[in-house]
């Protein structure tokens, strides 16, 4: 992507957070510029999955254009979110029903069962519904896993595994851990 095509706001946060100058960012670094962006106040570990969503060459760090990637996938599914929320009959969240609806739009296959899982392991807030950087951990998880789904399965929509490969699928569709993760 070119630098151009980002806007001023992208470019401006990015270049504020690069302390090192060397044009891309780290996980802390990235940690600051998603709240200077407005993005929300993400916790350690959403951040680690969208920079092992964002960073194409598995270094550690994103550029200018990985993080203007990033920050228009977080926009698009806060817009998503959003519609959801307002609609929610002054629940705090998007519940497993929404939860169903926005999964089903993006292509990922999981049922209603599923996602009631999916609320119960991934609620920090235990209100039966995801707040935002809940709702993100969720997402970014089950896309990965649907990535690594349909990249093995067979031409019918089937999938044959093992224990060994199904544990090898999940592992490999999570991001590297990134040691001792805080932020202030």
């Amino acid at each position: 992507m070119d630098e151009g095509n980002l806007g001023s706001d992208i470019k401006s946060v990015f270049y504020r957070v690069d302390s090192d100058r060397n044009g891309k960012i780290d996980i802390k670094e990235l940690y600051t510029a998603l709240k200077l962006a407005n993005e929300n106040h993400f916790n350690p570990e959403t951040c680690q999955l969208l920079m092992g969503l964002f960073d194409v060459n598995k270094d550690g760090e994103i550029d200018i254009s990985e993080f203007g990637a990033m920050v228009r996938y977080i926009r698009s599914w806060r817009s998503t979110y959003t519609l959801h929320v307002t609609n929610n009959n002054h629940v705090p969240g998007i519940n497993s029903t929404q939860l169903y609806n926005t999964l089903q739009a993006c292509g990922c296959g999981v049922d209603e069962t599923m996602c009631k899982v999916l609320i119960k392991n991934f609620d920090s807030r235990n209100m039966q519904a995801l707040g935002f950087d809940d709702y993100m951990r969720c997402c970014v998880t089950v896309q990965s896993l649907h990535k690594a789904f349909t990249h093995q399965q067979s031409l019918d929509g089937t999938l044959r595994l093992n224990l060994e490969g199904l544990v090898t699928m999940v592992v490999e569709s999570r991001p590297r851990p990134v040691q001792n993760l805080t932020f202030d």
